[in-house]
């Protein structure tokens, strides 16, 4: 039977124990709460889209559900459209993030350029900002009436001040008018970005370049736009993976149509789950989708690099 002196010593050696234990680990237990919240808003959800797309019907009971083996995925690319899908996800991404890059970087060279005049410099600032500000379904209500064949201002600017007949964007040139819709909606992100990274370039090498006799366009490809190559790469990233994340815009202006014609991956996953109650199969695109734009960000990164990002 052990004495109060010896539980006394006891204990204070526990807390000892404790103490050395928190002292020695002290950013992991700084880093668990965030560590936590990681895994249940990231890794859960991932966890359990891929059990989805392995089992025929889900369960309250997870371990009573039948194993589907690999019958979704057959099933998301023989009769779901998931191939289908996926090509126009990437004519979408390819084509939206070349035209935002190319407009952005040229309205920044434009307004960077400006001379002595801050206010001119803001009021194009803020121009160019506006149609970044419209959310998803208002801009693709105000897309559906100014493309309209009968009220819309588009075709009746063309029927009148062109000798052009004005198609119809929504049924004839569904893709293009996406695009075009994506571009105007996110050029103003790449402009922001890339004008932020102009007005870094210090002015000592551009006007070296100037005194060395190199013209406009040297100095764009030789001199600034190798300066600024951290800033491209981690605007067209972000941007690129935000793109394959798109599906507002686009189902509230053509609901992937019309038939499957701007049917993005990300619509193709919510008709397969919400309209055609093929659970299995949408959670079956949705890993293979993924796993998809994952590798997709990571050769870029392989390319491309990190290299000079966090100097």
């Amino acid at each position: 039977m052990s004495t109060p002196t010896q539980t006394e010593t006891s204990n204070t050696q526990g807390l000892a124990r404790l103490r050395d234990l928190w002292n020695d680990y002290l950013p992991y237990w700084f880093m668990a709460p965030m560590v936590l919240v990681m895994v249940m808003i990231t890794f859960f959800p991932g966890a359990y889209d891929l059990y989805l797309s392995l089992i025929e019907e889900p369960t309250l009971n997870i371990f009573a559900a039948e194993f589907a083996g690999l019958s979704n995925f057959e099933t998301a690319f023989t009769r779901g459209g998931a191939f289908h899908s996926f090509v126009i996800t990437v004519t979408v991404v390819v084509s939206a993030l070349f035209l935002e890059s190319v407009l952005g970087f040229v309205l920044a060279a434009l307004v960077s350029g400006v001379e002595d005049s801050n206010r001119m410099k803001s009021f194009y600032r803020v121009l160019f900002i506006i149609p970044m500000a419209v959310a998803p379904v208002s801009l693709a209500t105000i897309g559906r009436l100014m493309l309209n064949t009968e009220i819309g201002i588009i075709p009746y600017v063309i029927n009148t001040a062109t000798p052009f007949a004005a198609p119809s964007f929504l049924s004839d040139l569904p893709l293009l008018t996406v695009i075009l819709l994506d571009t105007w909606n996110w050029t103003p992100f790449m402009f922001i970005i890339f004008y932020a990274g102009l007005s870094s370039v210090p002015t000592t090498l551009i006007e070296a370049s100037r005194v060395d006799g190199a013209p406009l366009w040297r100095r764009y490809v030789h001199v600034i736009i190798p300066y600024m190559k951290p800033v491209v790469f981690v605007a067209t990233l972000i941007r690129m993976i935000d793109l394959f994340r798109t599906f507002g815009v686009v189902y509230g202006l053509t609901q992937g149509g019309p038939g499957t014609a701007t049917q993005l991956v990300s619509i193709n996953i919510y008709e397969q789950m919400f309209i055609n109650n093929q659970f299995g199969v949408a959670a079956a695109i949705a890993v293979v989708y993924l796993i998809f734009v994952i590798a997709i960000a990571n050769i870029v990164i392989a390319k491309v690099g990190f290299e000079g990002v966090w100097d």
